[in-house]
């Protein structure tokens, strides 16, 4: 029977990430204040394109704090002109599915405010001022509700799978201006391609070995040259008996190090767990 579920389980997220894949570029979940005080497109301030990509690992439940830096440095990042999507991601059981959450693009304001009736300024203005208010709801709400319950338990943690099946095809599609995926997992993988696990807690993995097995598994990605920052690794809860000291946490850093370089991206910064950098 738990095979079956498995199999079934997998098949519904094959299916949803190719759905996502096809219309995840054109998906704008941020209603246009243009299109709304009937102004041209045209006359917006034109700024650098910027998408954050914030991947929660659905199987992973942190403390308060990592909680809210993940809020903090998602807000900070911001700006008018910014795309964001937020992907979570899980295992591959029933109920714990990959899925985007949330996506689409902030507004700019208008470059020549001269040239546009002052009726259509005020709907415009008033349309923006909402806009920011209905992002930061949506964008608290969702990457609130993407971290894993305390009460449940999930045997599995498919960060591999997920990157590479996902997260990279939906990062490397949008070839505009600088990509950013910001990463919040305690990375520590759990899946039938390897386990970083031995007695319930973070054994000191051989780096080279395991990206041999990632290799084996075809389970390298293309990241498009994003930017890459990893928020809560090595995380472990203040009531377990594991500890996850340098001894530990080196070869994980160096794991993930190589995977991100043979995956075409840039690693910028591995938090363990809390990030000390802005994106």
């Amino acid at each position: 029977m738990r095979s079956s579920i498995k199999l079934n389980s997998l098949c519904c997220f094959l299916l949803i990430s190719s759905t996502q894949l096809a219309y995840a570029a054109d998906r704008n979940d941020i209603k246009s204040c243009y299109d709304y005080a009937n102004v041209d497109q045209k006359t917006a301030i034109a700024v650098p394109n910027r998408h954050l990509f914030v991947a929660i690992d659905g199987t992973f439940s942190p403390d308060l704090k990592i909680k809210k830096l993940v809020h903090q440095k998602v807000q900070l990042f911001l700006q008018p002109g910014d795309e964001i999507t937020i992907i979570k991601f899980s295992a591959y059981v029933e109920d714990f599915y990959t899925n985007i959450l949330f996506t689409g693009k902030l507004d700019t304001d208008i470059s020549d405010r001269d040239d546009v009736p002052k009726k259509l300024l005020r709907k415009f203005d008033n349309c923006m001022s909402q806009q920011s208010v209905y992002v930061q709801r949506k964008v608290d709400s969702n990457i609130l509700q993407s971290f894993k319950a305390e009460s449940i338990d999930v045997p599995k943690t498919e960060i591999l799978s997920n990157l590479s099946q996902v997260i990279a095809p939906i990062i490397a599609a949008d070839n505009q201006g600088r990509r950013v995926l910001l990463l919040v997992s305690d990375m520590v993988e759990n899946s039938d391609v390897t386990s970083f696990y031995a007695s319930n807690t973070l054994k000191t993995i051989m780096p080279e070995q395991e990206i041999a097995k990632v290799q084996q598994a075809n389970m390298l990605s293309n990241f498009n040259q994003a930017e890459v920052y990893v928020l809560g690794a090595g995380w472990i809860a203040s009531d377990t008996k594991g500890f996850r000291g340098g001894e530990k946490m080196l070869p994980l850093k160096q794991f993930w190090s190589q995977y991100f370089e043979h995956s075409n991206a840039n690693l910028k910064a591995f938090g363990q767990p809390v990030l000390m950098v802005d994106m």
